[in-house]
C-alpha cells in the first residue's frame, strides 16, 4: 500500500508513476543490478587498501596467543581498576601492532578488555590522531 501520492520512476526518461519505492518494476531490476555491481567494486577497493598488519590477526599464532591471554587474564583491566568484575573479550596491544610488529605476541604488550572499554579506548585513540 502506498502511503504517499504516486510519483515518476527515478530512471532517467521514464515517466511511469510509482506508488512504492523509487523505480517502476522494469527499472527496479536494473537499479538492483547497478547497486550490486557498485557494492562488489567497493568491497574490492576496501580489501585492496587494508593494511598488511590486519593479516596478522587471522594467523593461528595470534588466535592461540589471544586465547591464552584471555584464559590467564580473564578480567577487563579497566573495569578491574574501578572495582568491577567484567570478563575480558578483547586482547588489546598497548603499543599498536602496526607500529611495533615485533611486540605482537609479547605478553607484556597486551591487556584484556571488555567490549565497551575497547570501544572507548579506540574512540579516544582516533580523537588524538
Amino acid at each position: 500500500m502506498a502511503n504517499h501520492a504516486p510519483r515518476p520512476c527515478c530512471h532517467p526518461g521514464c515517466s511511469r508513476l510509482v506508488g512504492n519505492g523509487s523505480y517502476c518494476a522494469e527499472h527496479q531490476q536494473l537499479a538492483d543490478q547497478r547497486r550490486a555491481s557498485q557494492l562488489k567494486g567497493a568491497n574490492k577497493r576496501y580489501n585492496r587498501t587494508r593494511d598488511e598488519s590486519d593479516k596478522f590477526y587471522s594467523t593461528a599464532a595470534w588466535r592461540r596467543f589471544r586465547d591464552y591471554i584471555l584464559i590467564t587474564r580473564p578480567l577487563c583491566v579497566d573495569c578491574e581498576a574501578e572495582g568491577l568484575v567484567v570478563p575480558a573479550v578483547v586482547v588489546d596491544h598497548l603499543k599498536p601492532y602496526k607500529e611495533r610488529p615485533d611486540l605482537g605476541l609479547d605478553e607484556a604488550n597486551v591487556r584484556g578488555l571488555c567490549r565497551p572499554c575497547d570501544n572507548r579506548r579506540r574512540h579516544d585513540r582516533r580523537g588524538r590522531d
